[in-house]
């Protein structure tokens, strides 16, 4: 079994952090994939393609011999990546029989307001402005942590992975613009098994858009009730047994 894992909006694999133990640990015989959008980590160097269906060509690209080969495929995608999960389900439905999508939110299905909340779009014009890599990141676990214990022994690893793999402001735009541009069907996936997962201390996404989701397209939902948007800094214990009871069905 492979599972894949996706983040968000300019994160690279290392902003997993030690969340990856955590899968590892529930799931011992599984072969753990982490995925990066291009124009992050290892191909910093690069601008970030505008379209969410070249971004999963990419990365399609890179590991089409464990997903072809794989008996079992699960994705697993955050915020901007449950975008781009779905592109991938569109364009290659073959690939994954279980997805599990945490904090996302899709147009035509929630308003924009709950998307991306106003005082959120004022952090990211500040933070996108911001010249101090410290700071800026700093600012970043802010807005997506609600776990300052969790956030002060995180705040040293992920200024020097910007060190060492800058994200260009290129590729921030387009990550963005395809946010805003792509055109992602709203209709129901099918074949497809999923877990939609939201948390009611999102200050990022409106956990109200996981429920929507559900709404519109079934699946098992599951709401934690304090986490902020980054779930597998906030709570990975949770976050990993709620993924496995849903599994183990």
């Amino acid at each position: 079994m492979n599972i894949y894992l996706l983040r968000g909006l300019v994160r690279e694999k290392e902003h997993w952090n030690w969340f990856k133990s955590y899968i590892e640990a529930q799931f011992p015989n599984a072969n753990i994939v982490l995925l990066e959008i291009p124009g992050v980590g290892e191909t910093c160097d690069q601008v970030s393609p505008d379209s969410f269906k070249e971004m999963v060509k990419f990365m399609r690209d890179k590991h089409e011999q464990s997903i072809v080969n794989g008996q079992e495929n699960i994705l697993m995608a955050m915020s901007l990546g449950g975008m781009i999960a779905r592109v991938w389900l569109d364009t290659y439905p073959q690939d994954f029989k279980k997805v599990i999508l945490v904090n996302t939110s899709f147009k035509g299905i929630t308003p924009l307001f709950k998307r991306l909340r106003p005082l959120s779009l004022l952090r990211f014009i500040n933070i996108f402005f911001t010249p101090s890599i410290e700071s800026r990141e700093k600012k970043i676990l802010a807005m997506v942590s609600n776990n300052k214990v969790e956030r002060e022994k995180l705040i040293d690893a992920w200024v020097e992975i910007q060190k060492k793999r800058p994200v260009r402001r290129k590729s921030f735009i387009n990550q963005i613009k395809a946010a805003l541009t792509s055109k992602v069907s709203i209709e129901m996936p099918k074949g497809v098994e999923l877990l939609i997962i939201g948390a009611k201390g999102d200050g990022l996404c409106h956990y109200e858009s996981s429920i929507l989701l559900n709404k519109a397209w079934g699946g098992e939902l599951k709401i934690h009730e304090s986490a902020g948007h980054d779930l597998p800094i906030d709570d990975p214990n949770w976050l990993v047994t709620t993924i496995k009871n849903w599994y183990q069905k």
